[in-house]
């Protein structure tokens, strides 16, 4: 008989929608496990999507197909990799400034070093389209001295009362200790929107053709030519078949082949670029590549239009002045409100990245030398200043920077 529990009600038109059911669509996501063959992938977007079947709207990608496309890693690398070496440095108006000890390490428990902080903020702000701070230590002045980057899946971000709330695990972090910054952002979404949303195709696509590559040539590579038969052969008759060519065409030593009983050799006409699919393969990593503001010759690929010596030096202007100077600048002006005070703002060092050769600087340095001062007769630039910035040992680089910094501060004030 039945029992005296009202009745559950899982569908009609007293349910709202699913998620009164099942509960909270970002606890629900769908995890691959041993079992499963390698065809059956999980959904595009991961935990905290905001469709998470669909794997389309602006949810977060799931890293971890990422993860496995050469194509998005490379690209990522790249950015991070040049990002992270550029040293941090302060400025106040027109002033270079010291920074606090955190541009050195901003938690030793954690980081080796600035650089390793940056891989992991960059990497986390490029494949989940948000970084997240968290302060670890404060100073006086109730600034933060030690800080690291949170893993987005673990922090819970809503808007509450117009204004964002971060949660660990039920418990409610303070606003103060957090700095949130988003790769992209979207009206009616809190949370980041990263290069991997519009590319979701374009990198599931490649990851299917590098597994396909990969079975291609695990599994014996491309056949250059096939035995016809006229019958229909069992499994062993077409195993002896192929062996006794092997056999024969071991000891014909360059003879012609002899075939009777309606056997035909019929060669193949695909290439391995056919076979592998490589035009599209190609092409669903150039649209990744462009996602992440990579010029494909820097990662590898073809290049649009060809390349010469003269553009492929522009690549590296180029790739800072599209990608890597909006991500910095984003970045560092979010940061520099949160650690520094008022008017003090935190840059990054790019001028080995894009640095031009010693003959463009040899030019660059002769100009600056001839432009003098009428009124002092200063020159723009002096040798002691060419040598420091060539980093000549026999200067005394610390004296030669206060002057510089004496000249401007002089020229400011005037």
């Amino acid at each position: 008989m039945p029992n005296t529990n009202p009745p559950a009600g899982s569908v009609g038109p007293n349910i709202a929608r699913a998620g009164d059911v099942m509960g909270d669509w970002d606890l629900l996501h769908a995890q691959p496990f041993d079992g499963w063959p390698g065809e059956w992938a999980t959904p595009l977007f991961g935990h905290g999507s905001t469709e998470p079947w669909s794997g389309y709207g602006y949810g977060r990608f799931s890293p971890d197909l990422a993860g496995k496309v050469s194509t998005v890693m490379t690209c990522v690398d790249l950015n991070t990799r040049q990002l992270a070496s550029m040293p941090a440095y302060g400025m106040k108006g027109a002033l270079p400034v010291g920074l606090p000890s955190w541009a050195a390490n901003p938690e030793p428990a954690v980081y080796a070093d600035w650089t390793e902080f940056m891989k992991a903020a960059v990497n986390s702000y490029q494949l989940r389209g948000e970084v997240i701070l968290y302060a670890t230590g404060r100073n006086s002045e109730s600034r933060p001295v030690r800080f690291l980057v949170l893993n987005p899946d673990a922090v819970d971000v809503e808007m509450v009362d117009g204004a964002l709330r971060f949660g660990v695990g039920g418990v409610t972090l303070d606003r103060d200790d957090v700095s949130y910054v988003r790769y992209q952002m979207v009206p009616g979404h809190v949370r980041g929107v990263g290069p991997l949303t519009w590319t979701a195709r374009n990198v599931l696509g490649a990851s299917s053709l590098e597994r396909y590559g990969a079975d291609l040539a695990s599994r014996g590579g491309i056949p250059w030519a096939v035995l016809k038969h006229p019958a229909n052969l069992k499994q062993q008759q077409a195993t002896d078949l192929k062996a006794a060519w092997v056999t024969a065409a071991r000891s014909r030593n360059g003879a012609p082949a002899v075939l009777s009983g309606g056997v035909e050799l019929q060669t193949l006409t695909l290439s391995p670029t056919d076979m592998a699919l490589l035009d599209l393969r190609v092409f669903d990593e150039q649209r990744i590549a462009a996602a992440f503001g990579v010029p494909p010759f820097l990662v590898g690929l073809p290049q649009p239009g060809g390349m010469t010596y003269a553009n492929a030096e522009s690549l590296f202007d180029f790739h800072w002045r599209a990608t890597l100077r909006p991500m910095a600048n984003a970045l560092t002006a979010a940061w520099s409100s949160w650690l520094l005070s008022r008017g003090t703002r935190m840059e990054l060092n790019h001028d080995e990245y894009v640095r031009p050769g010693p003959n463009e600087r040899a030019s660059y340095y002769g100009t600056l030398f001839g432009i003098v001062d009428p009124v002092t007769g200063q020159r723009a630039i002096t040798v002691d200043e060419i040598r420091a910035a060539e980093r000549f040992g026999d200067v005394d680089v610390a004296n030669t920077a206060a002057t510089a910094i004496e000249r401007l501060t002089s020229s400011v004030t005037a």
